[in-house]
This record gives structure tokens, C-alpha cells and sequence, in this order.
């Protein structure tokens, strides 16, 4: 019995020096073979056993005063515990994989670790958790040799070309907001010798693993870019995390590409890049070891988290649309034309969250008190200035004006009225426009502090910034409304110069436009109703002064109409519809004649081309016929987008009036013709005398719906920057964010336009209507 125990005894002894050997040791190997040995030994250790079986949980950051923490030796993590927790037993390990073997298998009770990494980390394993809230945030460069300063300010540049072009954003989103795991193609000349690179391939991601036996992530991407920059040949030199700087020092690489974080020890040893990111750390551990609150879950969103499923409201084509759609699969994703629309969205629960920029949420939690921020900082984008792929002249001039204003202090001044203050309360300077050459800015007209409409002029930190760029480069500035949607597509086929109202840089938008320099960046700011948001529960909520109906009425019409001159914006896109609608429909009238003539025609080579323009036009949505017509066909001619929209609305109505004609006259029957040529008509004074009046009296009903349609589809002109009775609403909603009352106005004046000119119709039927003329000629 006692040679049993012995044998026993020797066998849990021999395990357990294993243990420690395997686990607690760099060793180099099969990471899998590594972990499977530790898990399996690890189920004999008595530290394991003790580890779940003894002391209390952990529930806060505070209890790890006297206990076991884990952190990667040489790191700021390391030198982090050794202050903070002078009581507590620090472990240091070699490499990341290391420190999640040693939480899970109870070797510590808890490790400190890269915030973002562990985010990726705890996807596969789902038995730890973050412990408490990030403990500090630290930036990270790449480290150089101190006596190699040209390659240092080569990355610098880089850097700083990669964030101006979009493509640093682009890197940012794919690998920490996104999650994304895919590498891309960088293409390489590898001309000019080789770049050996510093790296722990262990690392986690988003920054640094070796997935199909080729390492991926931000750093590794951010390393091949900048071999691609120099045209040289990338060598990764993988290592521990503590012979990084050595290795640098004594020249056996040329840099470190580790998310390696800036510190004042280190600078002693090491020159450092610009920074290129801010790392957090926090404490994990196991989730059983962690003291989880007894109190019910709150229906209520704290944080995004929570909204992984819900109902987002985006601007339709822009980068929040990318944001959501990757990092947020499962959420249902609704694409808006302007805020107004996604506050009307929100006060209707039919979205649960909108993406907006933080100042602009500012200005409608003002308007709507019932509104509140979830969570600040979602995401933050570059803004820039957009010009044509043939402007470089004039996107260097706006880039050297820029410049010059941030050095003398306009843009300082700039930039604290319109965007740290309240910027409905700012007066916009007049700024006298150039008198030279011409050049068109389009803007989308939709909320401050970048662009709005108030007073009949165009205002806001985008305004004012455009403005002073013209009156110094002695520029006539023409600023054309427009959708958001349409800004690129317009400056692309050439249909405006200039483009700007917020637009946030990324490497999408960058192969159809130049951006200039960055001029502000865009903080996206989650907002919801604050009955929705769990930190607004012990808050009272603003409620809004409720009066009657007619007072509300006359409130909502002066905020509308009369305040800052909004009832001139009605009125010029009253006209533009009027015209638009009545031109429309006397171009395709004329059209759909001549159409229908080569459609009834026994001649093949007349009425084979009006059956296929029929069904083209019938066959193809109207919007995009009209972007086609605006953006492709007339791209290269400087052409009144109002003139575009009556061709293309023109035509659109031709190939239905066609067809109606040519029903109406097929209806007469041919006996009637007969009739006509036998009494001595000819044949064309057979139809004009005979055929057409009778033709007319029957399809009057028919043509007269079709005719209300066409008015009714101009509302759609907004994408051709084109400023009718819809986009006069979108405006003023931009600015009162009144959900309701401009949208009825809007519609009450569309039925006015259509019964006015139904009216006249119906005048004309009567007429064409031969009983009506009977009876007149009995009352005579």
C-alpha cells in the first residue's frame, strides 16, 4: 500500500514540476501542444485546486491588493502592478499566451493586458471577463535606433500621408472596430533593400497573430505599408516581447512594430515615432471568480454593447453606413436622407439608436429634451474638403490657406464659436466673394455646426471656412444645395468643383475624390431616447409645454415660415416645382406625340426605336433615370440642373402619353376615317378634325392622372441639387427639426399645385366634351 502512494506521490510531483517547467517558461514550440500539456497538468495542481476552492471572489479592482497578478515582463503593465499593488504578488511572463494560460489554468487570479486584445481574446473565450473599467491608456509609436533619425522622420511622413489620404482611418476601423481579420494586397517594388522588423507574433489581435501561417493585423499591416513607402522587401523578425529593445539598440533590426508603448524609460534607450495609437489596459480573469451583480438586467441600453440587434438610423453612403454594417451584423441597419428624418425616426420608435456628429446631437437634444447621448466618441473620423481628381492646383491652394489660418489664428476663433459654443447663437461674419474665376461648392444643407440655412443665407463653420478660402484666393463661390448622397457623384462627373458639409475622409471616398488636408475631426456621438438609456433613470426627463391645437398650430408656423425668413425657401422651391411640373408636362406631351406617331407607323425603322425607347423609359425607375441623365449623359456639359430634370421628367412622361395616345386612337373606329377621306378630307385633316377630338375627350381622365403623378415625382429633383418644394422642407427640419408640421405644409401645397392644374384640365375636358358644348349652344 505505501509502494502505491509512493508511486502515486512521485507521479503528482512529476506532473506538477512539469507544470511550472511548461508553463511558467518561455518555451518554444507548438503553441497548441503547449496549451494542451498546461490545461491537462494543470487539473493535478493543488494551486489550481486551492485557486477555486479558497479565498473570496473578486469584485473590484480593489480586491487584488494581496493577491496573484499576471503581467507581460518588461511592460508597463509590469511597472503599473509593482506600484499600485505593493501587497500583491506580481508574475511576470514572457509572452501574451502566456498570461491567458496562467488565468485560466489559476496560476493568478487575475493579469493586466491590452484592453482592445482581450475584446478579441474573450471571443473564443467565453469563461473570462473584464474586471472593473480600463485602468490607464497609453500612446504606442514604433521604436527606432537613436542614431537612426532619417528612418524615423521617413515613418513620420509616412504616417502622416497615410492618415491625410484616409487609409490610417480605414486601418483603425477594419482591425479595432470592425474586427475584421483579412489582410490586404499592399503591392511592393522591393527595390530598394530590406526592412527588418521587430515583432512578438503572439501578440493578439487586432494587432499582431500568425493566422494560415501569415502574420496579420494593424501592426503588421502598418509595418508592410511603410516597406511599400520605402520600396523595400519586408523581414519580420519574430521575438520575445523583452528582446525587442535590445535587439534594436545593438542594431540587429531597424525597428519595433509591436504596439510598443511610449514611455519615458524607454525614450532613454530608444527614439520614438509619432504616436499612432492609444492603448488601454485592463484587469481579466475568470468569470467564475468574479462577483456577478444579483440585480435584474435593465431592458435599458447602457453602452452600444447593447444594441448589437436593435434598429440603428445612419446617413445613407457614409461611414457610419461601413461601422455598423461590420462591427454589428445582427443590428438592423435604416438609411436616412437627413437628421430631421432620423429625429423623426427616434420620436416614433422606429429606430432605437441614431450616429450623428457629437455637436450636431448637441443642438437637436436642445430642440428635443426627450432625447439624450448614449455613448460619445463611437467614432472618430478625419473631415475634409472634397475637389476633383484634376484640381490639384486648387486643392494645394485650399491646403496652403488652411495652414496659413491655423498660424495666424482664424481658424482658432473659427472653431471655438462654431463648435464649443452654442453655434445657433453665432453670427456668421460677412465675407465678401471673389470676383474671379468661378468655381461651384456643393453642400448638403442638413445641420450646424458644418453647414445650414437661416436668415436666406447659407451659415456655419464649413460656410465660413469656404467663404474666407474664396474671398482670399479672389474666388467666385456659387454654393449649390443638394443630398448628401449626391455630393461625390456631383463632384465626380464634374457637376460642382467643390465639395464639403462634413465629409469624413476614408479610402472608399478617396478613389473618386482628392481631400484636402484634415480640418476637424468628426466625433460620432449614439443617441436614443433618454427613456431608452439606462444612466438617464434618476434624472428627470424635460417634458415639452403642451398647449391647443390652435396654439401649437401658430407656434409651429412661426418657428416654420416666419422665423429667420423660412417662407422664402418655400416660396423658390414653390416656383421650381411649379415650372418644373408645367414645362415636364408640355415637353413630354410633344414628345409622346411624336413617339406615338413612329409607334403606329407600318414603317419598321420608325416604330421599332419608339417601342424601345417605351420600354426603357417604363421599364427604368425615374430617380435613376434622372441621376443618369444629370451625372453620365450631360457630365461634361455645364447645363441648369432644373433644365435636366425637364428632359429627363419629359421623357419619362412621354413614353406613358404615347401610349395613351396611341390607345385613345385605336379606340375610334376606322369606320369614322373612312367616313372622313370619303366626304373629300384628307388624312391629316381627317384626324385633326375627326379622330383627335374624340381621341382627346377619351383619354383626357387617363392623361390627367398621369399628369398629377409627374408632379407628384418631382419631389425626387433634390439629388440633381435642385431646390423644389421637398428640399425646401428638408432644410427648414434641419433646422427646427419640427417632425411633422413642414411635411404637411409640404404635402397641403403639393395638392394646392396638382387641383390647380387638375382645374385647368378638367376646363379643357369640358372643352373637348361635345354634350358640354350642346348644352351651351341650347342655353344660348
Amino acid at each position: 500500500m505505501n509502494k502505491k502512494l509512493l508511486v502515486v506521490f512521485s507521479w503528482l510531483l512529476l506532473v506538477r514540476v512539469f507544470t511550472v517547467f511548461i508553463c511558467e517558461n518561455s518555451v518554444t514550440g507548438l503553441p497548441p501542444v503547449k496549451h494542451a500539456i498546461c490545461t491537462l497538468a494543470t487539473l493535478f495542481s493543488a494551486d489550481a485546486v486551492a485557486s477555486t476552492t479558497q479565498g473570496k471572489k473578486i469584485a473590484s479592482v480593489d480586491d487584488l491588493k494581496d493577491k496573484r497578478i499576471g503581467v507581460l515582463l518588461g511592460s508597463v503593465h509590469d511597472s503599473y502592478a509593482m506600484k499600485t499593488f505593493p501587497n500583491a504578488t506580481i508574475l511576470q511572463y514572457k509572452t501574451p499566451s502566456d498570461i491567458v494560460l496562467a488565468v485560466k489554468t489559476g496560476k493568478v487570479d487575475a493579469a493586466i493586458y491590452t484592453y482592445e486584445t482581450l475584446r478579441d481574446i474573450f471571443r473564443t473565450n467565453d469563461d473570462l471577463a473584464i474586471l472593473g473599467s480600463p485602468l490607464f491608456s497609453v500612446p504606442v509609436g514604433i521604436g527606432f535606433n537613436k542614431t537612426n533619425n532619417q528612418l524615423r522622420e521617413q515613418f513620420n511622413d509616412f504616417l502622416r500621408q497615410i492618415k491625410k489620404n484616409g487609409i490610417y482611418d480605414n486601418m483603425i476601423n477594419r482591425w479595432i472596430i470592425q474586427g475584421d481579420t483579412s489582410m490586404p494586397e499592399i503591392k511592393n517594388s522591393k527595390a530598394n533593400g530590406v526592412l527588418t522588423v521587430g515583432i512578438v507574433s503572439d501578440k493578439g489581435l487586432p494587432f499582431l497573430i500568425i493566422k494560415d501561417n501569415k502574420l496579420i493585423g494593424l501592426d503588421a499591416e502598418l509595418a508592410e505599408r511603410f516597406a511599400a513607402y520605402l520600396g523595400k522587401e519586408l523581414k519580420m523578425s519574430d521575438m520575445e516581447f523583452g528582446s525587442l529593445i535590445p535587439a534594436v539598440v545593438s542594431q540587429k533590426i531597424d525597428m519595433i512594430s509591436s504596439t510598443l508603448m511610449i514611455t519615458d524609460e524607454r525614450k532613454k534607450q530608444i527614439s520614438f515615432s509619432d504616436e499612432y495609437y492609444n492603448l488601454r489596459a485592463s484587469f481579466f480573469a475568470l468569470k467564475k471568480n468574479i462577483v456577478i451583480s444579483s440585480a435584474p438586467k435593465s431592458n435599458k441600453f447602457s453602452s452600444l454593447e447593447d444594441l448589437k440587434n436593435k434598429r440603428f438610423a445612419v446617413f445613407t453612403g457614409t461611414v457610419h453606413d461601413g461601422f455598423v454594417s461590420r462591427k454589428y451584423p445582427n443590428a438592423q441597419l435604416m438609411r436616412y436622407e437627413s437628421t430631421a428624418d432620423m429625429v423623426l425616426a427616434l420620436e416614433s420608435n422606429k429606430v432605437d439608436v441614431a450616429l450623428l456628429d457629437v455637436i450636431t446631437a448637441g443642438v437637436i437634444i436642445k430642440h428635443n429634451p426627450e432625447l439624450g447621448i448614449l455613448q460619445e466618441d463611437v467614432l472618430n473620423m478625419p473631415l475634409g474638403v472634397g475637389f476633383g481628381k484634376n484640381a490639384d492646383d486648387l486643392r494645394q491652394r485650399f491646403n496652403n490657406f488652411l495652414q496659413a489660418i491655423r498660424g495666424d489664428g482664424t481658424y482658432d476663433d473659427m472653431y471655438k464659436r462654431w463648435c464649443r459654443g452654442d453655434p445657433e447663437q453665432v453670427v456668421m461674419p460677412e465675407i465678401a466673394n471673389g470676383t474671379g474665376q468661378k468655381y461651384v461648392l456643393g453642400v448638403s444643407v442638413d445641420d450646424l455646426p458644418y453647414v445650414a440655412f437661416m436668415n436666406g443665407k447659407y451659415v456655419g463653420f464649413d460656410i465660413e471656412l469656404l467663404k474666407r478660402f474664396a474671398a482670399r484666393e479672389n474666388i467666385n463661390l456659387d454654393i449649390v444645395p443638394m443630398e448628401f448622397a449626391s455630393l461625390v457623384p456631383a463632384l465626380a462627373s464634374g457637376k460642382v468643383d467643390i465639395i464639403t458639409d462634413g465629409i469624413a475622409i476614408s479610402e472608399e471616398r478617396s478613389r473618386m475624390v482628392d481631400f484636402s488636408a484634415s480640418y476637424m475631426e468628426f466625433r460620432t456621438a449614439a443617441m436614443a431616447m433618454k427613456s431608452k438609456i439606462a444612466r438617464y433613470d434618476n434624472q428627470p426627463v424635460s417634458e415639452i409645454a403642451s398647449g391647443g391645437f390652435i396654439e401649437n398650430t401658430i407656434e409651429s408656423f412661426r418657428r416654420n415660415i416666419i422665423l429667420e425668413e423660412r417662407w422664402r425657401i418655400i416660396l423658390d422651391g414653390l416656383k421650381t416645382t411649379v415650372l418644373i411640373s408645367v414645362l415636364s408636362t408640355l415637353f413630354g406631351t410633344l414628345l409622346g406625340s411624336l413617339v406615338c406617331f413612329m409607334r403606329m407607323s407600318k414603317n419598321v425603322m420608325l416604330s421599332l426605336p419608339a417601342k424601345l425607347f417605351i420600354s426603357i423609359l417604363r421599364g427604368t425607375p425615374v430617380l435613376v433615370f434622372l441621376m443618369l441623365i444629370f451625372y453620365v449623359v450631360f457630365a461634361s456639359v455645364n447645363i441648369d440642373p432644373v433644365l435636366v430634370a425637364v428632359i429627363a421628367f419629359g421623357m419619362n412622361f412621354a413614353a406613358y402619353v404615347a401610349e395613351i395616345f396611341r390607345t385613345g386612337i385605336t379606340s375610334i373606329d376606322k369606320g369614322q376615317s373612312e367616313a372622313g377621306i370619303s366626304l373629300g378630307f384628307s388624312k391629316v385633316r381627317t384626324f385633326l378634325y375627326i379622330i383627335l377630338p374624340q381621341t382627346i375627350q377619351r383619354i383626357l381622365p387617363v392623361y390627367k392622372g398621369e399628369f398629377i403623378s409627374l408632379v407628384k415625382m418631382t419631389s425626387i429633383v433634390g439629388y440633381i441639387a435642385v431646390q423644389d418644394l421637398t428640399k425646401a422642407s428638408d432644410i427648414i427640419r434641419s433646422r427646427t427639426f419640427d417632425a411633422f408640421f413642414p411635411l404637411i405644409m409640404v404635402a397641403i401645397l403639393y395638392f394646392i399645385i396638382s387641383w390647380v392644374l387638375m382645374l385647368s384640365l378638367e376646363y379643357l375636358e369640358r372643352k373637348t366634351d361635345p354634350k358640354s358644348k350642346r348644352k351651351q349652344a341650347v342655353i344660348a
